[in-house]
Parts: structure tokens; C-alpha cells; sequence
């Protein structure tokens, strides 16, 4: 939990420091590239998610050799992947921003921050990969020891970057930019380092057949089916972006500040479901199904109590967090009027993410994909089209329509959880 819930935390520096510069187009610049960064980093979410259920199955069942080919194989992925995105970042942005829209200051910014901040996606991409392997192996100590150099790495750059403190140059909101990939950079390295001293006898184990077919195809489809699945989720976020960049600057400096705030529940909640993928993936690489089942349900109502707390945190606080984030009042004023929309949902919202957590531990993506579409296009797009164009209730309306997709994810993962067929679709 302490790795996971420190990954917003460099969105909450950028956030809080940028949203102190004078102009609020800054903020919501900020706001739209992140958005696009989302969709880079989380669509290629399958390099730690696959990587962590396939490297825990092979763990719990002893074979050394298999974690290593994982390894190596999604390493080869996060390259060629990052050099790709690389390639075509001027394509991306280009076209991104022309469908989130805003006024010409947020995009001129905005476009300017992203051309900066790409320079690190390769090296995002290869934090996850080596995130995966670490998770698999049960070993959490690492992922947190890297997003804690990150974040701090991150946080002191900005200061400096974005304010000229200590000697720095002031560069704005692109020293925001340049301060991420300072952060991503040292923790590949770190990263690098402390994979050679723990997983010495890993990398020695041979490899003869890495480019195996029957491999290959396992963990193309494995990320394949996560990929989909994370498209769907990003396709809600985009266009909830979307939506709100079209009503103006302050409705989208407002949406970036909530979902900072949302993140915070989901990236702390994560931590328990990056658990549930090592222990429930070993367990059923044991063959060990009562146990992967039990453990699925303590993390479960592990879940629930952290959403609980932080529903709790946020119906008493929600002003002063908000004004931590900006002195611009009437961007507080959107986020004070849509606090039950914040608080009421945050329970289920941790269900939902450890319901992710357990069956990709399982290996069950395939069903992750074909619930995430029903959410996606089956609640959040109606809903979508019902509150806002319809109904005309602007931000209250947006929100409403992702708190449905939240709604459609657990209606449907919840029936899976009941059952079986999740215990049996482990990789051995």
C-alpha cells in the first residue's frame, strides 16, 4: 500500500504546485496532458499487472526458470513499446488534445508540458516491468523503495524547476515536466541496481526458450486481454475529460484536483490488490485453492475499511484538501459541491479494486475485459449522455456517469467472485 499510494503523489505535487502559478490555464494544461499521460501509461498497464500474475503463479510453483523468461520477455515489450510511443508523440499529442479540447492557453501549454514529459515513457514503461517481477516474487519492499526515490526526486525537482528555488532555472509548468522524468530516470536505474544484487540466481537460470511459441502466446494474450480492459477504463476517463474541458477553465482545474483526490483512494487501495495478485497467483500456482479464496476475502474487507476511512476523510475535509491544492476560489467551490459524489462511492470503489487485483492473480483477463466493456459502454456512456447532454447538469453530471461505471464494474465482477471459475484459470 505505502508503494502504490505514493504514485499520486507526484500528480499531487504537480497539481498543488502548478495550481499556485498565477494563471488557471496552467492548472488545467497540466490537467489535459496528464490525461494523455494516463492513457500512454495505464493502456500499457499489462507490462506490471501481467507480468506480477504470471511471474506469482510460476513463483508458487517453484519454477525459477519460467519467472525469469517472464521477466525478460516483458522487458523486450516495455522497449520496443516505449520507442514506439516515443516515435509518435507529436501524432499523440496532437491528436489527443484536439479531442480534449479547452481554450488555446491550456493547449499551447498543455502540448508543450507533454513534449518534455514523453521523454520519460520508455522509462515509465520499464518501472512497471521490473514493478511486476518484484510483486511476483512477493517482494513489495522494492516497488516501494523506487516510488519512494521517485516521488521525492519528483517533489524537490519541482520545487525547483517550477519556482527557480536553489539556484535552479525557473521553467513553470514545464519544469513540472522535466522534474518527472529526472524522477523516472533514477528510478530505472535504482531499479537496474537492485534487481542484479537481490535476483542474481534469476538472471543466471538459462533461458533457451524465451521466443517459445506456446510462451509467447501466453503472454501476448494475458496482456492482450489487460490491455482491453484498460482501454475500456481510459476510454471513460478520456471522454469524462473530455466533457468537462468543453465547460470552460475552472469546471477542468476543478476535475483535475478531484482526480487527484480519487486517485489517492484507488493508488492506496491498489496496494491491497497488487497483494491479492502475489498471494492469490502463488496460491493457485500451488494448486493451493481454499487458501487462494480465503485470502481473497481478507483483502476484500481490508478493502472495504480503507474505503470507508477515506469516505470518512473526505466528507469532514474536503475544503481544506481542496484549498491545498489551489487559492483560486472558485475552482473550491466546484469541488465543495460535488462532495457526496466523492464520499458516498469510495466502499465500493475498493471492492472493485481488489476484485481487479484477485483475478488478475488468477489469470482471469479475459473476463476482466468482457466486464470492463459492459461498464464502460453499457452504464457510463448512457449515463454519460443522460446527465450531461441530456439532463445539462454539467460537472455533477459527468461524475454521476463515472460513479455508474463504478457501479456496472462491481454488478459484474461480483457474480464471477462467487463462483469458481476464476479458481481455474492459473497459467500451470
Amino acid at each position: 500500500m505505502l508503494a502504490s499510494i505514493t504514485v499520486p503523489l507526484i500528480g499531487i505535487a504537480d497539481t498543488a504546485m502548478v495550481g499556485r502559478l498565477p494563471d488557471v490555464a496552467f492548472l488545467g494544461a497540466v490537467a489535459a496532458a496528464s490525461m494523455l499521460f494516463d492513457l500512454l501509461f495505464w493502456s500499457a498497464g499489462f507490462l506490471r499487472m501481467g507480468t506480477t500474475s504470471l511471474v506469482a503463479q510460476h513463483f508458487g510453483a517453484g519454477d525459477r526458470r519460467a519467472c525469469a523468461e517472464v521477466l525478460y520477455r516483458s522487458l523486450l515489450i516495455a522497449l520496443v513499446l516505449g520507442g514506439v510511443m516515443l516515435l509518435l508523440r507529436q501524432f499523440i499529442a496532437e491528436f489527443g488534445f484536439s479531442l480534449i479540447g479547452g481554450s488555446a492557453e491550456v493547449q499551447e501549454w498543455g502540448k508543450r508540458y507533454f513534449a518534455i514529459r514523453s521523454w520519460g515513457v520508455p522509462l515509465v514503461l520499464i518501472i512497471f516491468t521490473l514493478n511486476g517481477f518484484f510483486l511476483g516474487t512477493g517482494n513489495a519492499v522494492v516497488p516501494m523503495c523506487l516510488t519512494f526515490i521517485a516521488t521525492s526526486i519528483n517533489v524537490a525537482a519541482d520545487y525547483a524547476l517550477i519556482f527557480g528555488a536553489w539556484g535552479a532555472p525557473q521553467l513553470g509548468v514545464l519544469g513540472a515536466a522535466w522534474a518527472a522524468v529526472l524522477a523516472n530516470l533514477v528510478a530505472v536505474i535504482t531499479g537496474l541496481l537492485l534487481l542484479v544484487k537481490s535476483y542474481g540466481a534469476y538472471l543466471k537460470e538459462k533461458t533457451d526458450d524465451l521466443l517459445a511459441r506456446s510462451k509467447l502466446v501466453l503472454l501476448l494474450r494475458t496482456n492482450v486481454n489487460l490491455f482491453g480492459r484498460t482501454l475500456c477504463l481510459l476510454f471513460a476517463q478520456y471522454a469524462m475529460v473530455s466533457l468537462v474541458a468543453r465547460m470552460g477553465e475552472v469546471p477542468l482545474a476543478a476535475h483535475a484536483i478531484i482526480w487527484q483526490i480519487w486517485g489517492l483512494v484507488s493508488y492506496g487501495v491498489d496496494g491491497f490488490a497488487h497483494a491479492a495478485e502475489t498471494l492469490v497467483g502463488g496460491r493457485l500456482g500451488a494448486r493451493d485453492f481454499a487458501g487462494a479464496r480465503r485470502i481473497s476475502w481478507r483483502i476484500i474487507q481490508w478493502g472495504i475499511g480503507i474505503g470507508l476511512g477515506f469516505s470518512l476523510l473526505y466528507g469532514l475535509a474536503i475544503e481544506p484538501i481542496a484549498r491545498g491544492f489551489t487559492a483560486h476560489q472558485e475552482v473550491i467551490e466546484q469541488i465543495i459541491a460535488l462532495t457526496y459524489l466523492i464520499v458516498l462511492v469510495q466502499p465500493l470503489n475498493a471492492v472493485v479494486f481488489v476484485f481487479d487485483g484477485i483475478f488478475i492473480g488468477a489469470n482471469d483477463m479475459a473476463y476482466l475485459f468482457k466486464a470492463m466493456g459492459i461498464a464502460s459502454f453499457g452504464v457510463f456512456v448512457p449515463l454519460a449522455f443522460i446527465c450531461v447532454y441530456w439532463l445539462g447538469w454539467g460537472m455533477p453530471g459527468a461524475w454521476l456517469a463515472y460513479n455508474g461505471l463504478m457501479l456496472g464494474r462491481f454488478f459484474t465482477l461480483l457474480p464471477r467472485y462467487r463462483g469458481d471459475q476464476w479458481l481455474r484459470t492459473f497459467v500451470h
